[in-house]
């Protein structure tokens, strides 16, 4: 079996024996086991879920890369608020365990570069987390202290609930608690998942829930793909590439399913030289180019740029939530 073989094969192994069954189209919604706090929230999540899983020519999703960093401390409930306010569609957040089994939300394995902290959170107990201060931004050497504090994941959907949707990227048996937690919080209406490191028979005990999987240029042409999943209606797939010509030569196998396409703007090689960067010189060749090839969610650390962008070529869908 060929290195690219074996990768496809287990990705295919994952998907096939989780049995997520996620329905598409207007069958995909799943159903929540509480009301959200108004018909007002309600119907925002409702508008962003049909949108979610019945994508439209010239409807293009913005997905806020760790939630507004530079709106507030990366990963942090005010960035997640931000969000809301500003009219992004989802906030992309990670989850991580403490060493006393609490669910937390931060990107790296270790607090050092976002916290006034030092150490990995594995080995932190959640009132030492509690006890450090976010750092501004994406926090960095040198990066000012904030009276921010960790999240856990219940604060985090506490504070989307309702107002932005969440894309939960759960580092290991996170992934595993954190659907666990999102169902027992009647949530799941609100959370787009994705994730590739948790057994099989584990993921296979959560199906109310939408579902992305991750393609990779390295597993060869998404048509090649699609059969591994389809059985199991993903509502959107996420492609990471190098190459250039990919997007062009695969992303209509993606959109013409009836699925969204997912790509990353934050930095080169998620999405070849596309890049946010590159879109402060040039968004048309950037953000524009990418619709142009069908693509109907873009991850950002821009946001409020893309957001702007996508208003001003008539690349969102009108009248469904405030932007």
């Amino acid at each position: 079996m060929t290195l690219k073989t074996k990768e496809i094969w287990c990705v295919a192994m994952l998907i096939s024996a989780c049995g997520i069954g996620l329905a598409h189209a207007e069958n995909a919604k799943p159903t929540p086991t509480s009301p959200v706090s108004s018909s007002h929230t309600q119907s925002r999540i409702k508008a962003i879920g049909h949108r979610l899983v019945t994508p439209k020519a010239n409807d293009v999703m913005v997905i806020a890369h760790r939630a507004c960093w530079r709106e507030a401390p990366e990963n942090s409930v005010a960035a997640i608020e931000a969000c809301a306010r500003i009219g992004v569609d989802m906030v992309e957040i990670d989850v991580h365990i403490s060493s006393d089994g609490h669910l937390v939300i931060m990107h790296d394995d270790t607090v050092d570069r976002t916290t006034n902290g030092q150490g990995l959170v594995q080995d932190l107990t959640l009132a030492q987390l509690k006890a450090l201060y976010l750092k501004e931004a994406e926090g960095g050497e040198g990066a000012a202290l904030t009276t921010h504090r960790i999240p856990t994941l219940e604060e985090a959907l506490s504070a989307a609930r309702g107002k932005v949707f969440v894309n939960l990227d759960a580092k290991g048996p996170s992934l595993l608690r954190a659907l666990a937690q999102v169902r027992e919080l009647g949530w799941t209406d609100g959370i787009l998942f994705k994730g590739t490191d948790v057994p099989p028979q584990d993921l296979a005990k959560f199906k109310d829930a939408y579902f992305m999987p991750v393609v990779k240029e390295s597993f060869g042409s998404i048509q090649s793909q699609l059969p591994l999943y389809k059985a199991y209606r993903p509502v959107a797939f996420e492609v990471v590439y190098d190459s250039p010509d990919y997007l062009e030569k695969n992303a209509r196998d993606v959109v013409d399913n009836g699925y969204r396409l997912w790509v990353n703007t934050m930095w080169e090689g998620l999405a070849a030289q596309t890049t946010d960067a590159g879109a402060k010189q040039d968004p048309d060749a950037n953000w524009g180019y990418l619709a142009t090839k069908g693509v109907n969610m873009i991850q950002t650390d821009d946001p409020r740029g893309l957001l702007a962008y996508l208003r001003a070529q008539n690349l969102r869908a009108p009248n469904l939530h405030k932007d």
